[in-house]
């Protein structure tokens, strides 16, 4: 239960909505109860006044029908649109805490995790916790406060029939459940992992395809799937009998109750306790309560499943980071020089990548890395960025990394890493992500210097035209120069730009390296690049490897 309240804490600011969308649920749940009490004792009081010859004031009942019916069916609609808004909220907010979590990790923790694992736990499992709310906080909750109100409302009638009812909702609502859980916590959990598992193989699968025709292993690739799905079938199918034994126990005990009750109900009324009409009420209203319950098997026999997708996504999350911030941070310092001194860095299982690199940029300096690949040159950069741990010793401005916090060193370095991200939005967006302020006109003069001005220009939609999954509506030049600008775009003193000019014409490669020569006078600059336009720029050149 520790990985649930830990996601529950993490959307604790929806608090509010999910509380709401429970309320509301109760007060459906009240409504239509109460609507089919007012039902039974008016039409059970009218057959009566018509066979003593009593008048019967109708007016009244008739009345409170009808205001519950339409509360029942506005109700209905109300709570559907707050429960599912307080889910998609919460799934919303989920989803930034995630990332929040998972930015300092990357790329040095991500890495031990296979492709197809890491989307079916950032995609998958984050989507499977959105029931986490509807199917089963908001069902138990609702249950719990509606099973309390039920039978302090009948208790107010009859003190025998609300032992009953209180005794066969503890039943339908409390003990089946937890002996439902219990069936199917094994095949819950199975059904998870094997439903992550099987993403996993798939999406690989599809990503390695060329590389499993060459070696001839799709037979035995897709022999893992069907294994795989086989096993994932016969666990649903597994949970779905413990699902209809829910059923079947809701029936029997709701015949059950009703039975005690008309039994109990039976010998007030013989006893002068409570009239007949007064019986059937509390009958329809016994019945229509057990909707509080029904809910409740179903809740907990997909509490396992939750777990399990919770677990996963918080052993992401609880990851400790590969440079952890320290307990007391150095101040910023003013300087911006750079100095490298013995640095040595090694893959786990590998041979070193770096072993005593020593390097000094001073404030103000332009220093190319260049080498061959694999040398460490990207590596050199993470480093620097915190994202990967080192031996050594790595100072900005005289002060040692591990002694500034991510956060703050990040206000100093802007970065265009050898891979940039470019999000599915509009090239607006995707420019704007490091300074979401930014006015028009430094928005303007960033995409003048990386060399977009005439491409964007050419667009319909201009800087508002979308770049699609993964930019895959514009090419791998336009990408990187778009992440050349938000870089840019960035006010850091600190610039690392690995192989920013990759996938470029000659001409516009000279173009762009001219602009950011000319933007970033009087800034630090490391740039990683194995092109020879690129390193005229810069005052040293530092070959590894």
């Amino acid at each position: 239960m520790r990985e649930l309240l830990k996601i529950v804490m993490a959307v604790r600011s929806q608090w509010g909505w999910m509380a709401a969308g429970i309320l509301i649920g109760v007060a459906v749940i009240a409504a239509n109860s109460l609507l089919m009490a007012v039902s039974g004792w008016f039409i059970a009081s009218m057959a009566v006044a018509g066979v003593t010859k009593v008048s019967f004031n109708y007016f009244v009942p008739s009345a409170a029908i009808r205001a519950l019916a339409i509360s029942r069916t506005v109700g209905r609609y109300i709570e559907r649109l707050v429960t599912h808004g307080a889910a998609f909220r919460a799934l919303s907010g989920l989803r930034i805490w995630l990332f929040l979590k998972l930015a300092p990790l990357s790329p040095a923790l991500l890495e031990r995790y296979s492709s197809g694992d890491l989307s079916s736990r950032l995609r998958f499992d984050i989507d499977s916790l959105e029931s986490l709310y509807l199917r089963i906080i908001a069902p138990l909750f609702t249950g719990v406060i509606s099973i309390a109100a039920a039978t302090l409302f009948v208790a107010f009638w009859s003190k025998p029939v609300a032992v009953v009812l209180f005794f066969a909702l503890i039943v339908s609502g409390l003990l089946l459940p937890l002996a439902l859980r219990r069936l199917s916590a094994v095949h819950g959990r199975e059904s998870a992992v094997s439903a992550g598992e099987l993403r996993s193989l798939v999406s690989e699968g599809i990503s390695g395809g060329a590389e499993l025709i060459l070696l001839g292993a799709v037979e035995m690739h897709a022999e893992k799937i069907d294994a795989l799905s086989a096993r994932l079938v016969s666990s649903q199918e597994k949970l779905a009998s413990v699902g209809a034994m829910a059923v079947s126990g809701l029936t029997v005990s709701l015949a059950a109750a009703l039975t005690g009750i008309l039994i109990t109900g039976a010998a007030s009324v013989s006893h002068g306790e409570m009239t007949g009409p007064q019986l059937v009420m509390l009958l329809l209203f016994s019945a229509a309560v057990f909707e509080a319950a029904g809910g409740m098997p179903a809740a907990m026999q997909m509490l396992p499943a939750a777990k399990e997708s919770a677990r996963r996504i918080t052993e992401l999350a609880d990851a400790a980071p590969p440079v952890p911030d320290p307990l007391s941070p150095a101040p910023l310092p003013a300087d911006t020089g750079i100095s490298f001194r013995n640095v040595s860095f090694a893959y786990p299982g590998s041979s070193p990548v770096l072993s005593g690199f020593s390097l000094e940029l001073p404030k103000g300096a332009k220093v190319a890395l260049t080498g061959r690949s694999g040398s460490g040159k990207s590596t050199l950069a993470q480093i620097l960025l915190r994202f990967r741990e080192y031996k050594g010793s790595v100072t900005v401005g005289g002060v040692e990394l591990k002694h500034l916090t991510a956060d703050d060193l990040l206000t100093l370095i802007s970065a265009v890493p050898q891979n940039p991200h470019i999000f599915n939005t509009s090239i607006r967006k995707n420019i704007t992500v490091a300074n979401p302020d930014a006015s028009n006109e430094e928005i303007s003069s960033a995409v003048y210097d990386a060399v977009l001005d005439e491409w964007i220009a050419s667009l319909p939609e201009g800087l508002e035209t979308m770049v699609g999954e993964m930019g895959c509506a514009v090419s791998g030049g336009e990408a990187r120069r778009i992440a050349v600008a938000r870089a840019l775009l960035q006010k850091a003193e600190i610039f690392v730009l690995d192989e920013p000019t990759e996938g470029l014409d000659p001409e516009s490669e000279r173009t762009l390296l001219a602009r950011v020569t000319r933007r970033l006078k009087g800034k630090t600059l490391l740039l990683i690049s194995h092109r020879q336009a690129a390193v005229e720029i810069v005052d040293t050149v530092v070959r590894i490897g």
